[in-house]
């Protein structure tokens, strides 16, 4: 006998949740199409100009995040019937990726510093050096932003076919409790 699939109990997210986990979402895709262009253009003035979009994403990315972790541990979320194993999953990929959203703006911040570069802020100016220049440790920093950056990648891959896992397959309603609300 087939059991029904599992049901919200409490309804959709709480807004600021759902909120601040789609302008992350969309901020980290900006970012990645940021490193992307930059990734493939040999122009000097464009690299410059998308960098200088790329740095102050990231540190909002940054800030937004201890946002979300201040606001996750304050807002209890609707409990979810399953498994142990994908409730642990699903821990598992939800602190890693918390963990890359707060460690990637460090190293970006780092490495910039390492290059011997400020991050300006618009409207702030430039944030004070956390390093002093170091091009060997900007090297090391840079492998490190990117290889990080791809693993966040993956791990955000991972998170939107577990989406669509609950979606259309447990038919559970975990993405509707996350989507965006009409007003």
């Amino acid at each position: 006998m087939r059991h029904p699939a599992p049901r919200l109990r409490h309804g959709p997210h709480p807004a600021l949740v759902r909120a601040l986990h789609w302008a992350v979402a969309a901020a980290v895709l900006a970012e990645f199409l940021l490193a992307l262009g930059r990734m493939g253009t040999d122009s000097t003035p464009l690299r410059a100009t998308l960098l200088a979009w790329h740095q102050p994403l990231g540190l909002l990315i940054g800030a937004a995040t201890l946002a979300r972790l201040g606001v996750r541990l304050r807002v209890r979320l609707a409990a979810w019937r399953g498994s142990r194993l994908v409730a642990w999953g699903s821990s598992a990929i939800h602190a890693l990726s918390y963990g890359l959203l707060l460690a990637l703006p460090a190293l970006g911040l780092a490495l910039t510093n390492a290059r011997g570069h400020a991050i300006a802020l618009p409207g702030l100016g430039a944030l004070p050096p956390l390093l002093g220049r170091d091009l060997d440790l900007a090297d090391t920093l840079e492998d490190w932003h990117g290889a990080l950056a791809w693993t966040l990648l993956a791990l955000v891959a991972l998170h939107v076919a577990a989406a669509a896992w609950h979606q259309w397959v447990r038919r559970d309603g975990l993405l509707d409790a996350m989507w965006p609300r009409r007003a």
